[in-house]
């Protein structure tokens, strides 16, 4: 590469092509003034495509859907001031969900701090412990050879965001004017080659950095496998993860060696797919809601797999007494265990640990009662849910979830909102053999960002995507329909409109009366339709199931962006819940000797 005569341009140049070089792909750009050197940086390494998100908060939520799609660190480049503090939620979603960015703002030079200069605030290490590294760099200047220094930091953030646990990394770039020489960055502009840019991507980074793979030692598996062995009474619980096919068959694997049940949280990536599932059980969230199966089908042993699940019945399942061993495996740097219940701790890959295991433990005996206790209450309980769930007519929020997924296509992609959606998935949706990833932002849990998350998800994924989440999550991310209508993606969202916060209706506040309406439902009066227009989408509502069938498999069919709205009823949804699983729970305690093994 040609050096620059504008030290700015020449250290994010420099940055940018190591980027290129260790394979990012992709950079959301947020216009600003500042970071004009950083945007030619850019623009001068082809290979990274760049995509223009106005809002910094979207872009940040679009990036983390896109990394979590791709696997790969999306760049997100910002101007100073206020700009680079709009990133802060996707920051922490990405932190807690391990999904790695690589965040560079551009900021005023040390002499323009704490003056009152225009557009300055304090960033350096403004994103605090969710940044995996956060680094203020030296400011650009004429004089100063620091082109090793700028390759080498774009080598190490990369590998920072990648390195288990992955996660973001901050640049804070201070930049002098005069921010770039314009006439020089035309001319190079212009004389861009796609050429040019393969050639350089092949090149190898700067500094390559080799990732730690770490194993227990021999002697730690042996200590565990003395703990698992000859025990009849354990549980493997899987809870939300990265959906791996090869973590799948590996936990498969472990669980067939014990002769124990999976309790397969729906974003676990269990549920669904080509894999072994005989083990799996699903309706969990159903039948630890009574007392007495939950009294007599305590485990003695635990293994649980990835962050804490959905369920609330399951954490407290977990958490009501002590066993025997309770191993938390979670990757190196992460401590997934907030009821405080583990009585061993393995930082670890999960196939490593999986397979050193079963590499250590006997075969279990052919025939569990245990294991065939929990698989039938389970399928009892599910298949009750399911038969009721067909012969629904009103447009029940959990028939939305549960008929949406028999309607997704293999290979399709599905983007769930917090709060009742994804609580939903894991109460009324069982198993498939198709290959549909379930994803949600359950790092922090909220509510913000979901449209841009699941926006960024589509631009990446060559197969449909889909996105179910509630009215007040869509009114919170209203602002990132305007990249739908920059970009072509191809995403059927489907808002289920409950006129306010409808998981509030579950908690004890809902009986406060008028000051709940107020205060925790905030309806809203609001529907959608106009909303569309801002992103040019193709709007229907569904009243009915046959509608609700002919809109999916319409927005399926034609690329673009497609919003199918949903009326719900907050005080319907309520009763319809609760009918559903005692009614399921009956007729699991209907059956002789099912679910009850003492």
């Amino acid at each position: 590469m040609e050096p620059s005569r504008n030290p700015n341009s020449r250290a994010a140049a420099l940055m940018m092509q190591e980027f290129a070089r260790c394979g990012v792909a992709h950079a959301c750009i947020s216009p600003g003034s500042r970071s004009t050197a950083i945007v030619t940086g850019l623009l001068r390494a082809p290979a990274v495509r760049p995509w223009v998100i106005l809002d910094e908060r979207s872009a940040g939520f679009f990036a983390l859907g896109m990394a979590r799609e791709t696997g790969c660190p999306v760049i997100l480049v910002c101007t100073s001031g206020t700009a680079a503090a709009n990133y802060m939620p996707a920051v922490v979603e990405a932190s807690l969900s391990k999904i790695p960015l690589i965040v560079i703002t551009a900021d005023r030079p040390p002499e323009a701090r704490d003056c009152r200069s225009a557009q300055t605030i304090d960033q350096v290490r403004m994103f605090g412990s969710h940044a995996r590294w956060s680094v203020d760099l030296a400011t650009p200047a004429a004089g100063l050879d620091l082109d090793n220094y700028y390759r080498t930091i774009a080598c190490r953030a990369f590998a920072t965001a990648t390195e288990m646990p992955a996660g973001p990394v901050h640049l804070n770039l201070p930049m002098r004017e005069p921010l770039i020489d314009v006439s020089e960055e035309r001319e190079r502009l212009a004389r861009i080659s796609e050429s040019e840019s393969a050639a350089d991507k092949s090149r190898s980074p700067y500094a390559r950095v080799y990732p730690a793979r770490p194993s227990l030692p021999p002697d730690s598996i042996g200590a565990l496998a003395d703990k698992l062995r000859g025990c009849d009474r354990g549980l493997i619980v899987c809870g939300p993860a990265a959906p791996s096919p090869d973590a799948a068959c590996s936990i498969v694997r472990l669980a067939g060696r014990l002769n124990w049940p999976i309790l397969a949280d729906p974003l676990s990536g269990l549920r669904a797919g080509r894999h072994d599932r005989s083990r799996i059980v699903d309706a969990y969230d159903v039948l630890l809601r009574d007392p007495a199966f939950c009294e007599a089908n305590q485990p003695d042993a635990v293994i649980q797999f990835g962050d804490p699940p959905v369920s609330k019945c399951l954490g407290q399942f977990l958490a009501s007494r002590s066993r025997r061993s309770h191993l938390m495996v979670a990757e190196p740097g992460t401590w997934p265990d907030p009821l405080q219940i583990a009585s061993d701790v393995a930082q670890v890959g999960t196939v490593e640990l999986c397979d050193s295991l079963c590499d250590s433990l006997d075969d279990a005996p052919k025939m569990s009662p245990w294991l065939d206790s929990w698989l039938a209450a389970s399928a009892r309980s599910r298949a009750a849910l399911d038969a009721m769930l067909a012969d629904e007519t009103t447009m029940f929020e959990g028939k939305v979830v549960a008929e949406l997924m028999r309607l997704a296509p293999d290979g399709c992609a599905v983007h769930t909102g917090n709060s009742m959606p994804v609580r939903d998935f894991d109460t009324f949706v069982g198993q498939s053999d198709r290959d549909t990833a379930l994803f949600c932002n359950r790092g922090a849990n909220g509510i913000d960002g979901v449209l841009a998350t699941a926006l960024g998800a589509a631009a990446a994924r060559k197969a449909p995507t889909i996105l179910v989440l509630g009215d007040l999550s869509l009114l919170h991310d209203i602002g990132a329909l305007q990249i739908a209508a920059r970009y072509p993606v191809h995403l059927l969202v489907i808002v289920i409109n409950n006129d306010g916060g409808g998981i509030f209706s579950f908690l004890p506040q809902a009986s406060l009366g008028d000051s709940f309406e107020t205060f925790f439902a905030t309806p809203h009066g609001l529907d959608f339709e106009d909303a569309a227009a801002l992103g040019r989408a193709r709007y229907a509502r569904a009243g009915s199931w046959s509608e609700f069938n002919a809109a999916v498999g319409h927005a399926l069919d034609h690329r673009g962006l497609h919003l199918l709205e949903v009326r719900g009823d907050r005080a319907r949804n309520l009763a319809m819940h609760r009918r559903l699983i005692v009614t399921a729970l009956s007729r699991v305690r209907a059956a002789p000797g099912q679910g009850t093994i003492r």
